[in-house]
């Protein structure tokens, strides 16, 4: 994983007084796992965005907020690509999921450096 990806497990982590074996604990993986997706040795597995959401109240955007932005970025380009074909079509089915495309963008608008 890039250096370029920051994450805040280790930040949340010592905000909270835990050991990295206390939170591997709590997360049901080993301390060494953890030390690992801390250093960002690892990627973020789902299980861990899940396990963090539920330790700290924190969802992976603002856990992980580069992971999140660059799969963020991914989507957005796959969803505007998908959008053009959509408006080409026309019927009500196309429009209900353009409504769809176009609530994603409203919601990723603070982070638009996808488009």
């Amino acid at each position: 994983m890039s250096p370029l990806l920051p994450n805040y497990l280790r930040t949340l982590r010592l905000q909270w007084g835990l050991s990295q074996l206390e939170l591997a604990g709590l997360l049901g993986i080993t301390e060494s796992a953890l030390s690992k997706f801390e250093s960002q040795a690892l990627a973020p597995t789902k299980n861990l965005m899940l396990g963090v959401q539920v330790i700290f109240g924190q969802d992976a955007r603002q856990a992980f907020p580069a992971l999140y932005a660059q799969a963020e970025r991914t989507i957005m380009r796959r969803a505007s690509s998908f959008s053009v074909r959509l408006e080409e079509q026309g019927d009500a089915a196309s429009k209900r999921k353009l409504k769809l495309l176009s609530e994603m963008i409203r919601r990723s608008e603070p982070n638009n450096n996808h488009l």
